[in-house]
């Protein structure tokens, strides 16, 4: 029982920094010019979050989109933790949120590519 309700918070966690990044909120601005990304990268970023999430949600049905959804975050989530560690030279504990989203995207992938 507790598998689908990780892979909904995973969905939602992943949804809302989607839209927040789509529509470009002012303090992920902000954070993205400290990564050294164009801004239509964090469109794109964010509209892949955005899908993502619902195939992460559709994946409760479907073990196929939760696995590929979850291959996606890996990627994703891998991105972010370079981007906080090594583009802008923050301390670890800002990318324990990624940390956290890439932990659990594995843990998705592992059970349901089988």
């Amino acid at each position: 029982m507790l598998a689908p309700v990780l892979q909904v918070v995973l969905a939602v966690f992943l949804l809302i920094g989607g839209f927040i990044k789509v529509f470009r909120v002012p303090f992920q601005v902000e954070h993205w010019q400290h990564y050294h990304y164009p801004l239509w990268f964090m469109s794109v970023t964010g509209a892949l979050e955005i899908l993502g999430a619902i195939a992460m949600i559709a994946g409760l049905w479907n073990r196929h989109l939760a696995a590929g959804s979850a291959i996606l975050f890996v990627f994703l989530m891998l991105g972010a933790i370079h981007a906080h560690l090594f583009r802008a030279e923050q301390p670890f504990a800002m990318a324990i949120p990624a940390s956290i989203c890439l932990i659990l995207s594995v843990w998705v992938m592992i059970r349901n590519v089988a």
